[in-house]
């Protein structure tokens, strides 16, 4: 109750009618009083709650099932359809699976190890350490194509960070955490360029 109470405050700027009308209800129960939430104070951020940790973990959550939700549009599947898919890496917890299982609408998710998945011929996402796979039957021709493009994208970005790290105002000024990022940002692109050439490879080009 008192999230949806401070929520309310929240938005009360944007829906004021709405939130006025549920804050006259929700307020009592969450131990708040006053003739309207026009007059009780707009919630402030308390930062010494803030839990890096946990927007991590959710961050690699998002990251995951863009990766499968990309997968599944490239291989123009039906949202209707529920496709079984693997992952391998370290960073894929079985924690996870299900949050990620009905967000990518999948049927399953299987963890297994990377030698597995250099034996499979299907789409593969690369997320950091992370490789994420659907398992469908591939038109090799059209994964050809986008691990061509998605190579052409990763290059790109490569070329950005290496063009910064290269311009000595942007070293010599910059904060040494930014500088450090960029580094830690070229190689994880350097990383992910190696496995999608691979997959070409194993392809054929």
């Amino acid at each position: 109750m008192r999230v949806l109470e401070a929520a309310l405050r929240l938005a009360h700027p944007i829906i004021p009618f709405v939130t006025e009308e549920l804050w006259q209800r929700i307020a009592p129960l969450a131990g708040k009083t006053g003739a309207s939430i026009m007059l009780a104070p707009y919630p402030r951020a308390q930062k010494e709650r803030i839990d890096a940790a946990a927007e991590g973990e959710v961050a690699k959550l998002k990251a995951f099932t863009d990766a499968y939700r990309n997968l599944r549009g490239e291989m123009n599947l039906s949202p209707a359809q529920k496709t079984p898919a693997l992952a391998a890496g370290p960073s894929f917890a079985p924690s996870y699976v299900p949050y990620i299982q009905p967000l990518a609408r999948l049927s399953e998710i299987a963890i297994v190890s990377e030698a597995t998945l250099r034996d499979i011929d299907a789409p593969v996402a690369i997320v950091g350490d992370t490789r994420l796979m659907l398992k469908v039957e591939i038109d090799v021709a059209t994964e050809r194509e986008r691990l061509k493009k998605e190579i052409g994208r990763v290059q790109g970005e490569i070329a950005k960070a290496s063009a910064k790290l290269a311009n000595p105002s942007f070293v010599d000024r910059a904060p040494s955490a930014v500088v450090a990022q960029e580094r830690e940002r070229l190689a994880a692109f350097e990383a992910t360029l190696a496995k999608l050439k691979a997959q070409l490879d194993k392809l054929g080009s």
